[in-house]
């Protein structure tokens, strides 16, 4: 964003800006109307893909082609002021 800036230019109008892991700062961003959203992709990923290769390896069950694991995406429209105030003592 600080970069964005720099170049003289708006960042969330004049470029877009996405974010992964929702971490406190960008839904601060998101007040201020510097960042356009964010994607929380949830810890659990990993075990879907654990069973996936552990059922390849025991049985030689091909794993799907597609996994689907649960991930949230947030915008101005989710308060994102609740959503920095909710997160922010988290460390990081």
């Amino acid at each position: 964003i600080q970069a964005i800036k720099d170049a003289g230019l708006k960042p969330g109008t004049d470029i877009l800006v996405v974010s992964i892991d929702a971490v406190p700062d960008i839904f601060a961003a998101m007040v201020a109307g510097e960042a356009n959203a964010t994607v929380e992709l949830t810890p659990n990923m990993a075990g879907p893909a654990f069973d996936a290769l552990d059922a390849f390896l025991k049985d030689g069950k091909e794993p799907e082609k597609f996994i689907i694991t649960e991930s949230k995406l947030y915008t101005p429209a989710d308060n994102p002021q609740g959503e920095y105030d909710n997160r922010k003592g988290l460390g990081y």
